[in-house]
């Protein structure tokens, strides 16, 4: 007589699936949130990686072309934005001498202020120095080829150039001119002259992904100064403000030489910081953070956000997270200021 077999169904009790979801409630609760934060910080540090390789190419070009030249960081509008997510290779174009190899400029106006007026000698000297070679307010300009560099205020006319003496005290290169140290250059006599152009962007951009950028607002250079948190040391939207877009550039032998923000041109006194974070914190200062919303707060408030500097005498590039629980933005800069003074990265 055959014995029949009892049957087995294959389950899970009330209770044992009760327990798996109560282990699967947790590991969301704990382990999901960390994922996240390591992806963002990932995220930033390949971002980081790129921007200093960018930057190490940039420097290598001025040591191989043997000429001035790095980069430019452009602000993503030209009004508010205080990141840049397009980084270009930079050129320095040849100082501009007029249209004519005869070009040159007489002196109108009496040196009775700190501005004066020059007229071309001539017709035609300076027939398209205004859109084409691309002159700006704040463009340096030199007569004679001798040392002293006086300020171009408003190249709005073909028929006559605004200048003026160097007289800000924000840090310019050349400053602190007055009628009383600084010679005008001979009246209405002809004076062959030279203006050095901006930076101009050469070829395609480095365009930053995953909503990452520059954050122009924190980004700065030099040492620490004793001017309040904001103003630890000289930043890129201090200097020019939202909207600005902002040049480094190297010489021939590679090292940092100076920063063009906008008009102005600034001397390199120490290294240039870069932060590297989220593009929809940039701009933002620092306040309490929010732990349910990880996009209130400056970039550096956020361990999930990078440093980059640039040594100042080598023209090295360091990277660094920004300091966990900084206070203050110099704390946050704690680490790379150590990778700098160490060597390391």
């Amino acid at each position: 007589m055959r014995r029949t077999l009892p049957i087995r169904r294959a389950g899970m009790t009330l209770v044992e699936l009760l327990v798996v979801i109560t282990i699967l409630g947790l590991l969301a609760v704990t382990v999901l949130p960390s994922l996240a934060t390591s992806a963002e910080s990932r995220r930033t540090r390949e971002t980081t990686r790129m921007v200093s390789s960018f930057i190490s190419k940039a420097q290598g070009r001025a040591i191989g072309r043997q000429e001035w030249s790095g980069l430019k960081l452009v602000a993503t509008n030209t009004t508010t934005s205080l990141a840049a997510i397009d980084i270009f290779l930079a050129d320095v174009p040849d100082a501009y001498r007029g249209d004519t190899t005869s070009a040159a400029l007489t002196i109108a106006t009496a040196p009775i202020s700190t501005s004066a007026t020059a007229v071309p000698a001539s017709a035609g000297d300076i027939s398209t120095i205004v859109t084409p070679v691309g002159i700006q307010a704040g463009d340096p300009i030199r007569f004679d080829g001798r040392g002293t560099l006086y300020e171009v205020t408003a190249p709005i006319a073909t028929t006559a150039i605004k200048f003026r003496l160097r007289e800000n005290l924000n840090g310019k290169e050349d400053m602190g001119q007055t009628l009383h140290n600084t010679f005008w250059p001979a009246l209405n006599v002809p004076h062959t002259f030279e203006i050095y152009r901006q930076p101009q962007p050469s070829g395609l951009p480095l365009t930053l992904a995953s909503g990452r950028a520059v954050d122009l607002s924190w980004s700065g250079f030099g040492p620490p100064q004793a001017n309040g948190i904001a103003n630890t040391y000289q930043t890129f939207s201090t200097l020019g403000g939202p909207g600005i877009s902002t040049s480094i550039l190297f010489d021939s032998t590679g090292r940092l030489r100076q920063v063009v923000i906008g008009a102005g041109r600034y001397a390199v006194t120490g290294p240039v910081f870069l932060l590297v974070g989220r593009a929809d914190r940039a701009g933002q200062v620092y306040g309490v953070l929010n732990t349910n919303d990880d996009s209130l707060g400056a970039n550096w408030q956020y361990p999930d956000s990078y440093w980059i500097a640039i040594d100042p005498l080598t023209g090295l590039v360091r990277t660094s997270e920004c300091t966990p629980n900084a206070t203050t933005v110099l704390e946050s800069q704690a680490w790379i200021r150590q990778a700098l003074l160490a060597g390391g990265t």
